[in-house]
């Protein structure tokens, strides 16, 4: 099926399976989204000449990936019943596949705490519900954002009506989750010191958002 035999891959078919756990997830869900993402094993590498298809008997699709290496996966039935193959076009032991859970963006790059501790909310339940033990004893604290490592333009803001507007910090080098590639600068927000109607404000759209547990 593969026409070379030592490129990176895993099964379709369990991947579908993965994917199953957030479609049949019956809770509120509408601010978290699940993606398949590549994650290269040098964690100064890049994504930027990935290339990843599904490959079956009667299938050859291309999955485009975004700048964090993720794509969103189609839940093909002709695929999973062909037992076609996730290929990337790297060599094998170069880069692995996780699913990985974030916040849905919203296009005006204004979020106020509240909005946002919802959306880390239903994180933590999503997290709760396909891995129990993961999550025990933790709690929503915050989000995290990473912004492309050559957006000049990024800026975080916290505004709310009782302080003065506060700028957030973006880190260099940063990852946007603990196991994936230094190459986006990041800032965490953490909900404890901010009024619920605190409001973050963004210039620019980030790469991805997700959820702080302790």
């Amino acid at each position: 099926m593969r026409a070379e035999r030592d490129a990176e891959w895993t099964s379709y078919r369990d991947a579908y399976k993965s994917m199953l756990w957030f479609e049949k997830f019956g809770k509120a869900k509408n601010l978290i989204q699940v993606h398949l993402q590549v994650v290269p094993k040098d964690k100064n590498g890049t994504t930027e000449n990935y290339g990843l298809h599904i490959l079956g008997k009667s299938i050859h699709l291309n999955l485009p990936l975004d700048a964090l290496g993720r794509t969103t996966l189609p839940l093909l039935k002709s695929a999973y019943d062909d037992n076609a193959e996730l290929v990337l076009n790297q060599k094998t032991g170069l880069a692995s596949f996780h699913f990985r859970t974030s916040l849905s963006l919203r296009a005006d790059g204004i979020y106020e705490i509240s909005e946002l501790r919802a959306a880390c909310e239903q994180a933590l339940a999503y997290q709760a519900y396909i891995d129990p033990t993961s999550i025990r004893g933790k709690k929503c604290v915050g989000v995290r954002l990473a912004f492309a490592k050559k957006d000049y333009a990024a800026q975080v803001e916290l505004k709310n009506a009782n302080s003065a507007p506060q700028l957030l910090t973006l880190v260099d080098h940063s990852a946007l989750w603990p196991d994936g590639i230094n190459n986006v600068k990041a800032v965490n927000v953490l909900f404890a010191p901010y009024a619920e109607r605190t409001q973050l404000f963004m210039r620019t759209s980030p790469l991805g958002m997700i959820a702080l547990f302790e």
